[in-house]
């Protein structure tokens, strides 16, 4: 094994272990055949071990039989990831799909609140459906609107009865947004169902029997809850303590997470590394007494172990939390057995740990942040520590701990930003600098909230100290946070490659090793590589043509992105203002340029008025663009003109009748009812028009049968489609 990674096996089997589950997933193998390969593997490797004893000294290994370790480890993995992915129960709910049942199991993980809706994942045990149960063994993804008054009553663990009807989980709605679909189905999920409000859903009494979950993580986690309740006063400072110890994100505003995410610091957030390292801390310094023996320090391992783990459990068991308590768990085992553990090998060590329970977690874009942020703090953190001089003069001291404390921040965000632009298309410069105080006092605040939870209950004035202590760190840090976000190019936008990304990282690795051996030259050219690699795959890389319309899907609620000479111009955008981030995000996807302009037809004034952009008169009339005149020919009729393309927009089949468009005009109609008579009116003033291209968008009301009509029309003409919810129009 000395030919690859010798100083580090577990980092070694880590990288087998990622290939094979990538393979898995993006390779057209059944897990039939990664099965084949992974026995074969093994009975060659076992040979070869047996044929190594014989011909080679003790403790030595041929290449060859290295090759098929690695070989059945890759193979094993993905066979794991294959039958995960490919398999489904029998029975599966995927056969009700369509149709009303009622399902009984248990929640499972903690549910989530936002934009009046819970979400939660469901162990279904049984489904009823029309006097006929089924035994059945399978997950389902539950939607249920809540009331604007109504709180959140369900809890992990709890065994509850949800009525409904199943449906697919939808896709992605737009290019490059998140997809639903994809990342339910890598959680074991197919189905969703929709609940129009609590009363769809029955909770009833457990069944005999000890739970963990309910016996000691959910009064333990309500205990925390209502300690931070009564003791912090009410606000997003209190909201911000329980998301940072507790992992409720979900009811932190919009605003205050666009915040986070701008200044670089939304890992404060996420219950992850950080939290755990303090909690552990914490407790270890309440056991140094019980460690002056070898029985002691065994049973102060177990005891910080369970609290650790406890804590994950009451946290939700999120990746970065599971990594963070299972390499807390070795690194503690390694030092209490008097063994030296390196924390590179401990922490591909916990990370192979999880993929075994859950190869998914590959994917997870908090399992690859969490792994960069640490593997930047234990490479980089020494070499960038060493710069400032060691003296032992004052000022010399306070600087050095400044550079320190620098340094943790710099070496965390050099390990993580790649993969955060890469994921979500932005690099944070104000991270470099806000890091200082939003890591600083965040971390007072959790150290200020462990003696309230101790104290409530009998010190209720104690605890009331801590709690207003943890309010006063909290405002600390979003007082920071909300000042560098405000700051101009706070966060800009960057969105590599993949092959970018790893550039950067390999490039990053050969620069530390030749600076932690002084090589100065093989610096200089580490650095080079690099930047040539990322000049010649820029410059190399073909960019799309921009689109001259597209459409951009707003839920129920549709944008038109129209394009010409490097102008864009945005028709309608919804009912909220917060989609206008949305639309710029699919104008850059597109290689559109960002709206300069906009017009409504079915958008609020309100909401149009709050656009960015210059807006075009809602009465009727002409505004003249530099490269598009915009007319405006009833207040639910629009028709965009340039030099090369032209678009008109109307509200209604009679509306449309009254307009006249020349042969090479696209159009998009929004029909309402659709019938034999409005096929034959639509038919006639088409063959009369000619229009090039044609969206139909059907009306809210629409009957399934018209619509199925509708989809008939068009599926017999070239040239029209029907708006989708999960498919952008596009037209070049």
């Amino acid at each position: 094994m000395r030919y690859f990674l010798p100083a580090y096996p577990a980092l070694r089997l880590l990288v087998c272990a990622a290939a094979g589950i990538l393979a898995a997933i993006y390779l057209p193998f059944p897990p039939f055949a990664w099965l084949a390969a992974a026995l074969s593997a093994c009975v060659l490797t076992g040979l070869l071990l047996l044929l190594n004893c014989t011909r080679l000294p003790a403790g030595k290994l041929s290449l060859f039989s290295a090759l098929c370790y690695l070989t059945a480890v890759f193979s094993a993995f993905a066979f794991h990831a294959s039958a995960a992915f490919n398999f489904v129960p029998s029975p599966s709910l995927l056969s009700w799909v369509g149709r009303d049942v009622i399902l009984s199991g248990f929640i499972d993980g903690r549910p989530v609140e936002g934009d009046g809706m819970t979400t939660m994942q469901l162990r279904v045990t049984e489904v009823f459906e029309n006097g006929q149960r089924a035994r059945i063994s399978d997950r389902v993804k539950v939607v249920v609107r809540m009331p604007g008054d109504e709180e959140m009553r369900y809890q992990e663990g709890d065994f509850v009865r949800v009525k409904g009807r199943l449906g697919l989980i939808p896709v992605a709605a737009n290019r490059g947004e998140y997809d639903p679909r994809w990342q339910q189905r890598l959680k074991g999920i197919h189905v969703q169902i929709f609940c129009a409000g609590p009363w769809k859903v029955l909770r009833e009494p457990p069944p005999p029997g000890f739970s963990f979950i309910r016996g000691v993580v959910n009064p333990l986690r309500n205990y925390l809850a209502t300690a931070l309740d009564k003791h912090v006063p009410d606000g997003e400072e209190r909201q911000f303590v329980k998301g940072m110890i507790l992992g409720e994100r979900d009811m932190l505003s919009a605003e205050l997470n666009d915040a986070f995410r701008r200044t670089g610091t939304a890992h404060v957030l996420a219950v992850s590394g950080l939290h755990v390292a303090l909690l552990a801390y914490a407790v270890n310094l309440c056991l140094q007494r019980l460690k002056v023996t070898p029985v002691g320090r065994w049973l102060a391992m177990l005891m910080l172990v369970s609290i650790i783990a406890l804590y994950s459990f009451v946290t939700g068991n999120a990746p970065s939390i599971k990594r963070a308590a299972i390499m807390s768990a070795m690194m503690f085992a390694g030092g209490t057995l008097g063994r030296k553990s390196y924390a590179v090998n401990s922490l591909a060590a916990s990370d192979l740990v999880i993929l075994l329970l859950d190869p998914f977690d590959l994917l997870n874009p908090g399992f690859v942040m969490t792994n960069g942020a640490v593997l930047g703090i234990l490479t980089l953190y020494k070499p960038l520590a060493a710069v400032a001089p060691d003296s032992k003069k004052l000022h010399w001291r306070l600087l050095r701990l400044a550079w320190e404390a620098f340094s943790v921040s710099l070496s965390a965000m050099i390990g993580v930003s790649p993969v955060i632009a890469l994921y979500f298309g932005t690099f944070s410069v104000a991270g470099i600098v806000a890091n200082l105080p939003a890591v600083l006092f965040s971390n007072f605040a959790m150290y200020a909230s462990l003696p309230l939870f101790l104290f409530d209950g009998f010190g209720g004035w104690i605890a009331s100290f801590f709690g207003m202590s943890s309010w006063l760190f909290a405002r600390l840090t979003l007082f920071f946070v909300h000042f560098f976000s405000a700051m101009p190019y706070a966060s800009i936008e960057a969105r590599p490659a993949l092959f970018d990304v790893a550039v950067f990282y390999i490039a990053i690795a050969f620069v530390f090793y030749a600076f932690s051996k002084r090589a100065w030259g093989r610096v200089v050219i580490a650095v080079l590589v690099g930047l040539n690699l990322l000049f010649w795959h820029v410059l190399s890389s073909s960019v799309p043509k921009p689109p001259q319309v597209v459409t951009v899907n707003l839920g129920k609620e549709m944008g038109v992105l129209f394009s010409a000479g490097g102008e864009t111009l945005l028709v309608d955008a919804g009912r909220r203002e917060a989609s206008w981030e949305r639309i710029r995000r699919q104008a850059n996807v597109w290689n559109l340029a960002t709206p300069v302009a906009a017009a409504g037809i079915f958008t609020p004034d309100p909401v149009m008025r709050a656009l960015p952009v210059t807006l075009l008169p809602s009465g009727s009339g002409v505004a003249a663009r530099r490269t598009f005149v915009v007319r405006r020919l009833d207040d639910k009729a629009l028709r965009i003109d340039s030099k090369t393309h032209s678009l008109l927009l109307v509200s209604g089949l009679k509306r449309l009748e009254a307009q006249r468009a020349d042969g090479g005009a696209d159009v998009v109609l929004w029909i309402y009812r659709f019938t034999g008579k409005e096929w034959r009116r639509l038919d006639a003033w088409m063959a009369d028009a000619r229009p090039r291209r044609m969206l139909l968008v059907p009306g809210p009301f629409m009957t399934p049968a018209q619509r199925e009509l509708l989809a008939r029309f068009a599926a017999e003409r070239p040239a029209v489609e029907v708006r989708s919810r999960s498919r952008q129009t596009a037209w070049y």
